[in-house]
Parts: structure tokens; sequence; C-alpha cells
């Protein structure tokens, strides 16, 4: 139950909440995090150790960048805030802003992910032969 509790507790700050949900669109690093907040690194850095100590987030390195997406943790817990974090992202205008942004600074190519279209598509190398170096012809 103290894991439920960390959980609850983790999601009861407006900050974190919105981090939360702008990673249901897809893994974000912090200065894309910092652009759509519009606020300052350290601010959203603490979130996101917060966030992350309490194993609502996963990272992972790709060169100078930490991206950082929403666990996918076995606690039923977790899964409640999952479940929630998709459904109720449609409900809430200023969640529906945050996202609409996130979207806007990727495709004017304003924020600092090295390919942002191909991090808005997801696209999985294994999948594209060109990614794979592999000709087409």
């Amino acid at each position: 139950m103290d894991r439920d509790v960390a959980v609850f507790k983790a999601c009861s700050d407006a900050t974190r909440l919105r981090i939360l949900f702008l990673l249901t669109e897809r893994e974000l690093c912090v200065c894309e995090i910092m652009a759509v907040l519009d606020m300052p690194q350290g601010k959203i850095s603490r979130h996101l150790a917060v966030l992350k100590q309490y194993g609502l987030l996963t990272d992972r390195r790709d060169g100078v960048w930490i991206y950082y997406a929403l666990a996918t943790d076995s606690s039923i817990a977790l899964k409640y805030v999952s479940v929630y974090l998709v459904s109720a992202r449609q409900v809430h205008a200023r969640v529906q802003a945050d996202l609409d942004r996130l979207r806007g600074l990727a495709s004017e190519g304003k924020i600092c992910v090295p390919q942002p279209s191909m991090a808005l598509l997801q696209v999985d190398e294994r999948d594209d032969p060109v990614l794979r170096g592999q000709s087409m012809v």
C-alpha cells in the first residue's frame, strides 16, 4: 500500500500532472518539457526526479539527451493513473493546450529533439529499411 500512496502523492502536484499528461504523447527530453510548460530547467528536473523516484517514469540516454517516458510498472495504482492520463487528456483544456504546443513546437523545429518528426511518428528502425541502412531498390 505504501507504493500506491507514493504514486498518488507524486501525482498531487499540478506541474507533475501536466508532465505526465505530456508523456502520454511520447517520450520527451527535459528541454521539450521546459519549452511546453515555459518553466526553468531546475524546476522541471526536480519534478522529473520526484516522478522517477516514485516509479512513474523511466529514462534513457541518447547522446546528450535524456528522454523520459511513462513507466509500465505492474502496480495497480500506476495502471489506474495511466488509464486516467489517457482518458482525461481530452477533457482538460490546459492539457490540450500543452499537447498542442508540444506538437506545434516540434513541427516548427523549435525544440531540441534531433529529429522531431521522427520522434512524433515513433518510427521503429526495425520496420524501416532506410533507417537500417538498406537500399529500397
